[in-house]
């Protein structure tokens, strides 16, 4: 009996899902996903929607039909999740291959249109592998985060896909503002992203103007980025401010920067504590500044330390303590770094980050340092990049919001509280207007 091939449509792939799900079962087996238009002028200016092609299998094969190939009998084998003479060790294993098979289909190549003969789940450059939805359903909570997951995933490569593909989705003529992004280290989500922000809902015969455009864009970075203001004095308060990060962004001359300007400009008391043993001339570094400054310093080596540093100086309006730095990867060093900050409990952790920093070397950094909670980031070495893309793309990714930027090496003018106006002038144009 030949196989039956069902189209399915819907606003959304959680909709498309749902859809083929209530129509086919939940033996329902995923061929291929396709964006396509509905309606429009040529394709472009119609409506989205998500196709999906699924197939349901057939009644079982007598002994007078073709035997079943290799990849079909371990397709059926895998597939059977719910026997009770399963052991729990072989389930959770087929579990796993599963969840890989549904993470290959949002990273595999799709070619549009292959609905008629599905593809094995290899082939380089064609159509996505099949996915069957398991019987046995998980936890709710899990089955509907993992969904999420999915299509969000999904959905991220779909722009990037569409943004790269001239004439797919994108319209020929806006390509060059995705391109010109990426060229600012601006990553390819990230990019594809801003681009159909401003095109959603936009009239496309405004928005060929390069002007309009790029105000638009100027607006979707802007929405985009999250800023704290700074660090902030509550009065009668003492605040506990520790920066943190990797070897060489500058914590030491940015903490002194920070302390003069409150010490100086807000006219407030500063106490300054330092954990960095690992390198000899970090401790006389910053007692340099302290005694240029006026402010009392104390060396720590351990949290017993650090927590009498901080009760000693409670009467101050703010405690900033510099830490060592180290490789994102030396692991063993930022858990001692851990077990210091939690000793001191400071407020706010600003992880301290370099803008000429590449995105990947940016993602692992954010990754490894992630255990000492950071509040918030600050990107030091502006002046010494006109590539601000990697910058403003891990801010997108991890959601974590801006305080500070640092444009130079003088004591205390260059460093200020970042706003979402001055990330969008230096992305788009390379420089900040205010200097």
């Amino acid at each position: 009996m030949a196989q039956r091939f069902y189209k399915v449509r819907g606003n959304t792939l959680e909709d498309a899902y749902r859809k083929m799900r209530d129509k086919l079962g939940l033996n329902a087996i995923v061929l291929s996903t396709n964006q396509v238009t509905e309606g429009g002028i040529f394709g472009i200016l119609g409506r989205k929607v998500v196709e999906i092609t699924a197939s349901v299998p057939g009644p079982p094969e007598t002994p007078a039909d073709r035997p079943r190939s290799m990849v079909e009998r371990k397709y059926v084998e895998h597939s059977r999740l719910d026997r009770p003479e399963e052991d729990a060790a072989k389930r959770l294993e087929y579990e796993r291959m599963i969840r890989d098979a549904q993470r290959r289909i949002v990273g595999a190549p799709h070619v549009a249109g292959r609905a008629e003969t599905p593809a094995p789940p290899v082939a380089e450059g064609g159509a996505a592998p099949m996915l069957a939805f398991p019987k046995r359903k998980p936890a709710p909570d899990a089955a509907g985060d993992d969904l999420r997951r999915e299509v969000q995933e999904i959905r991220e490569m779909m722009q990037v896909i569409y943004a790269e593909s001239p004439g797919a989705g994108l319209p020929t003529e806006f390509a060059p503002h995705y391109r010109a992004l990426v060229r600012r280290g601006v990553s390819r989500k990230a990019a594809a992203a801003l681009v159909a922000g401003v095109l959603k809902n936009g009239d496309l015969s405004v928005l060929r103007d390069p002007r309009v455009f790029t105000e638009r864009l100027h607006f979707e970075i802007r929405r985009a980025i999250r800023v704290t203001g700074g660090i902030a004095l509550h009065g009668g308060q003492c605040r506990i401010v520790a920066l943190c990060g990797p070897t060489g962004v500058g914590k030491t001359t940015n903490l002194a920067k920070i302390a003069a300007h409150f010490a100086v400009n807000e006219r407030a008391r500063v106490a300054l504590l330092t954990c960095d043993t690992y390198r000899v001339a970090a401790s006389e570094q910053l007692r340099i500044y302290a005694n240029i400054i006026g402010l009392p310093l104390r060396v720590v080596n351990d949290p017993r330390e650090a927590a009498d540093a901080v009760r000693d100086f409670r009467d101050y309006d703010l405690i900033l303590m510099d830490t060592a730095g180290g490789s994102q990867f030396n692991l063993e060093q930022i858990n001692e770094l851990k077990t210091v900050l939690h000793a001191v409990r400071p407020h706010e952790t600003l992880l301290v980050m370099s803008a000429t920093t590449q995105i990947e070397d940016l993602r692992n950094v954010v990754a490894n340092f992630k255990c000492l909670l950071p509040t918030a980031a600050l990107f030091t070495k502006i002046d010494e990049t006109r590539q601000y893309g990697a910058m403003f793309s891990i801010m997108v990714e991890t959601d974590l919001p801006l305080s500070y930027v640092s444009i130079g090496q003088n004591v205390p003018d260059d460093i200020r509280p970042a706003s979402p106006a001055m990330i969008a002038n230096l992305i788009l144009e390379g420089k900040d207007h205010r200097g």
